[in-house]
C-alpha cells in the first residue's frame, strides 16, 4: 500500500503527508473536522486520505475520536463505496475494520461523523495486513525517498504545461494578458450544490492543483493581486471558453485556465452586464434626451498591465436613458465630451468629477480598488457630471 496524500483544506490540521513503499506497510495520523473541511450534503464535515494498493490486499483500517461519533467509507477510483462502518464491535464508537481490496489501484477513506456538524480531533491508522507495530503502539511510516524527476525549464515568458488530471482533481495554469505565468493567484473551486470550498495558489509557473474533490458540480474561478497606482486590486480573472464557466463534476479531473482580461463580458455574470472593463456612470445625461453624446478617451499612461491603447470614442445614443459606458480598458484616460444634436450639429460639452466641482473642458479618470477580491471585475465604479443647459 502506498499512501498518496491528504486533504488539502485551509481549516484544520493535516492528516499525513508521506510516501510509503510497497506493503506491507502502515500509516497512522491526526486530523480535526470542523468549519472549513469539506461538508456532505447530509451536513456532516468529512476528509479523505487516498492511496493505492494491489488486487486482493486487506486492509485494516482504525478511526477514533474522543470528541465525535466518528463514520468510515472506503471508496474505488470511482468513488463507488467498498465499505461503510460506524460502530465496530468491541471498538465503542470508534470503527476497526478490515476490508479486502478487489482490484489494483487507487482507493480513498473519507472520514467523517455519524451525525451531521460534528466536530472534534481523530486519529486514522491505516495498515496493510503484515505491516506489525509494537503492541499498543501505532504503525508508523516509514518514509522513502521520491525517485528523481528531470523537468524541462518553460521558455522565458511561457507557462508550464499543467500536471496530467487524475480523479477527483482539478488543474491548469493562469496567465497574464501576453500569456506569461502569474503566481500566488487565487483559485477557488467551490460546489455548486453544497459546502466545502478549495482555495488553492498558483506556483511560479502559474500552475495550479486542486485535489480530493467528489463527484458533484463545482464551478473555478480565480483572481490575481496587482499593484496600481499604489493600491492593491484584486481582478478576476477569464477563462478559455464560456463553457469553462458552467459546473462541472471532476469524476476523471479537470482542467480549467485562467487568463488575465482586461476587456469582455464576465460569462458567469451576463445577466447582471458585467465585464472585466471598468466602467463610468455619466451623470446629467437626462439633460440632452433626443441627442447624442460622444465620449473621447485620450490614454494619459499605460494601462494597469502595463500595456497602451490607442485613443477611442464610446456614444451614448439616447442619453435618458444610456449613461453607463462600460468594459473600458483600465488605464489613466482625459475625458472629454460632445454633444450630437438631432440635427447633426456638434458643440462641446463640459464636465467635472463630481456634482459640485466647477465643469472644465476635460477631466481625468483612472481605476483603483479596495483589494476585495469578487465576483464582478475588482475595480471601483468612475463617474462623471455633465454641465447641465
Amino acid at each position: 500500500m502506498r499512501l498518496l496524500g491528504s486533504r488539502r483544506r485551509a481549516a484544520g490540521a493535516a492528516l499525513l503527508a508521506a510516501t510509503l513503499a510497497l506493503a506491507p506497510t502502515a500509516a497512522a495520523g491526526a486530523g480535526r473536522l470542523g468549519p472549513g473541511d469539506a461538508q456532505l450534503r447530509t451536513g456532516e464535515y468529512y476528509d479523505r486520505v487516498t492511496f493505492e494498493a494491489a488486487a486482493g490486499d486487506q486492509v485494516v483500517i482504525e478511526l477514533t475520536s474522543t470528541e465525535f461519533d466518528p463514520y468510515l467509507i472506503v471508496v474505488d477510483a470511482n468513488e463507488r463505496p467498498l465499505l461503510e462502518e460506524d460502530d465496530s464491535p468491541g471498538a465503542g464508537l470508534g470503527v476497526n475494520a478490515t476490508v479486502t481490496l478487489p482490484a489494483a489501484g487507487r482507493y480513498t477513506v473519507i472520514v467523517t461523523s455519524a451525525f451531521p456538524n460534528e466536530t472534534g480531533a481523530y486519529r486514522l491508522t491505516i495498515a496493510a495486513v503484515g505491516a506489525g507495530a509494537p503492541a499498543g503502539q501505532a504503525p508508523q511510516p516509514t518514509p522513502q525517498p521520491a525517485p528523481p524527476v528531470t523537468q524541462t525549464p518553460a521558455q522565458p515568458g511561457q507557462p508550464t504545461a499543467p500536471p496530467p488530471t487524475r480523479p477527483g482533481t482539478v488543474t491548469g495554469t493562469v496567465v497574464d494578458t501576453q500569456g506569461r505565468p502569474i503566481a500566488g493567484a487565487r483559485v477557488w473551486i467551490q460546489p455548486a450544490i453544497t459546502t466545502g470550498l478549495v482555495e488553492v495558489r498558483t506556483d511560479a509557473n502559474g500552475r495550479y492543483l486542486a485535489e480530493g474533490l467528489i463527484d458533484v458540480p463545482y464551478t473555478a474561478k480565480a483572481w490575481a493581486y496587482v499593484t496600481y497606482g499604489g493600491r492593491q486590486v484584486c481582478v478576476r480573472l477569464g477563462m478559455d471558453s464560456p463553457v469553462d464557466y458552467t459546473a462541472f463534476v471532476p469524476a476523471q479531473g479537470a482542467v480549467k485556465n485562467f487568463r488575465w482580461q482586461l476587456t469582455g463580458p464576465i460569462e458567469d455574470l451576463r445577466d447582471l452586464n458585467e465585464y472585466f472593463g471598468g466602467m463610468l456612470r455619466v451623470m446629467n445625461t437626462g439633460y440632452y434626451a433626443g441627442d447624442r453624446i460622444e465620449l473621447s478617451f485620450t490614454p494619459t499612461g499605460p494601462r494597469i498591465d502595463g500595456s497602451s491603447v490607442a485613443p477611442f470614442t464610446r456614444t451614448l445614443n439616447d442619453p435618458s436613458r444610456d449613461y453607463d459606458v462600460r468594459d473600458l480598458p483600465a488605464g489613466p484616460y482625459r475625458v472629454t465630451a460632445t454633444l450630437v444634436a438631432s440635427d447633426g450639429s456638434r458643440r462641446p460639452l463640459r464636465l467635472s468629477r463630481d456634482s459640485l466641482a466647477p465643469p472644465a473642458e476635460a477631466i481625468d479618470i483612472d481605476w483603483s480598488g479596495d483589494g476585495t477580491c469578487s465576483n464582478t471585475n475588482g475595480l471601483d465604479w468612475q463617474y462623471a457630471w455633465l454641465e447641465t443647459p
